[in-house]
Formats: structure tokens, C-alpha cells, sequence
């Protein structure tokens, strides 16, 4: 005859187990959830390097090139044209002339003539001329000429071939008891404004005595 053993007891799950479990199943479950929905987030929020630099890139700056260019220089062409240049010594000839009438008891009033024999153009003279005598060995003989007083005069343009006079007023060297009087062969003269001389035969008399001056000359005019 089999005896058989009573069998165990089955233990039920209390209720309260029951919801503990489910508790923890909901709360492992809702961590997942939240993990998953966390990286979706952080990968939203990251900024691959590619668009981070060109969102904080500047702009580009105007090209250096263009800014280095040198500003553009003013057109020369339609500037004013040179006038003409000053008469020199080596663009002129001179020659001294009479005047009806310039003999008097004190002195000659003549004319000292000064032409432009260039071939490169019109010059100007303006204002007084040097002149002193010379002898026939090119030596000066005492005093330059005064200048006489006058009304200035503007400069005077002179074309190939067009000439401008000054008055050339001498007195008689012998009236002078200190004159130490010496006969003369030219003129040398000085165009205004220039360091060079030409030289004008003019036969005279005049004094070595270098405190005397025999000779006076106006300002150049147009003929």
C-alpha cells in the first residue's frame, strides 16, 4: 500500500507584491524611456564642428586687392598749357638806336632794342635790363646804368622775330672833372631775371671813376 505524502502548500502572491512589481517594472520602463528620449535630445542640441564654423565664421572682408588699389591720379591732358618761358640771353640780340630829337645839352636819349632771334618759340622780358659799358677788350667800365623811375609794366611776349625796347639815357662823361674818362666798344647786357649777358656794339665814351653814373635805362616795353 503507497502512502502518499500530502502536497505543500501553494503560496499565493499577496497583492501587495503584485504592485510592487508592477511598480518596478514602470519605473524601469520609464528610465529606458528616458534614456532614449535624453541622447535624442542631446544629439538635437550638439553642433556638428562643420556647422559651427560656418555659422560663427565671419563674413568675408572686401577684397584686399581692391582696397590696396591706388586711387586713380586726375587726368594731366586737359590741364592748362605752359606759358611762355622767360627770354635769355642766348635767345636775344640787342642793338641801341637814335631818337629823333634825343640830343640834348646834358646828354643822348637813345634805345636799347632787344629781340628774340630763337627758333623755339615765344619768351617774355619784364622789367629793367642790366647794362654797363665795356671796352675793346670786353673789360666793364665803371657804373651799370640806373634805373630810371616809371610806372611798371607787365610782361612783355615776344614771338620770333618781335622785339621789346627800354630808353638808354646817357650823359656826357666829360662834364665830370673826376670822370677819368675812357673810351668804350659795347654794351653789356643782362635780360631781366637772367644771370647770362649779351653783348651790343655801342662805340661811346665813359668814366672809370665807378661813383659817376653816365647811364640810365627804362623798363623793357612791347614795340
Amino acid at each position: 500500500m503507497i502512502t502518499l505524502a500530502p502536497a505543500s502548500p501553494v503560496k499565493k502572491s499577496s497583492p501587495s507584491r503584485k504592485a510592487l512589481a508592477l511598480v518596478a517594472l514602470l519605473t524601469l520602463s520609464g528610465s529606458a524611456l528616458a534614456g532614449c528620449g535624453g541622447s535624442g535630445d542631446d544629439g538635437d542640441a550638439s553642433v556638428s564642428p562643420s556647422a559651427s564654423a560656418s555659422e560663427t565664421t565671419p563674413a568675408p572682408s572686401p577684397s584686399t586687392e581692391s582696397a590696396s588699389a591706388p586711387a586713380s591720379s586726375p587726368a594731366t591732358g586737359g590741364g592748362a598749357a605752359a606759358g611762355p618761358v622767360p627770354c635769355t640771353a642766348d635767345m636775344l640780340a640787342g642793338a641801341v638806336e637814335n631818337v629823333p630829337g634825343g640830343a640834348g645839352a646834358d646828354g643822348i636819349s637813345r634805345v636799347l632794342v632787344l629781340t628774340n632771334v630763337s627758333a623755339d618759340g615765344t619768351c617774355t622780358v619784364a622789367g629793367y635790363p642790366g647794362v654797363s659799358y665795356l671796352d675793346a677788350a670786353g673789360q666793364q667800365v665803371g657804373a651799370p646804368a640806373a634805373r630810371t623811375e616809371g610806372a611798371a609794366a607787365g610782361p612783355v611776349t615776344l614771338a620770333p622775330g618781335q622785339a621789346a625796347a627800354a630808353e638808354l639815357r646817357e650823359t656826357v662823361a666829360q662834364k665830370y672833372g673826376n670822370c677819368q674818362v675812357q673810351e668804350t666798344a659795347s654794351l653789356l647786357v643782362y635780360p631781366p631775371e637772367d644771370t647770362a649777358s649779351l653783348t651790343v656794339p655801342y662805340p661811346s665814351t665813359g668814366c672809370t671813376n665807378a661813383d659817376i653814373e653816365l647811364m640810365q635805362v627804362g623798363i623793357l616795353q612791347a614795340r
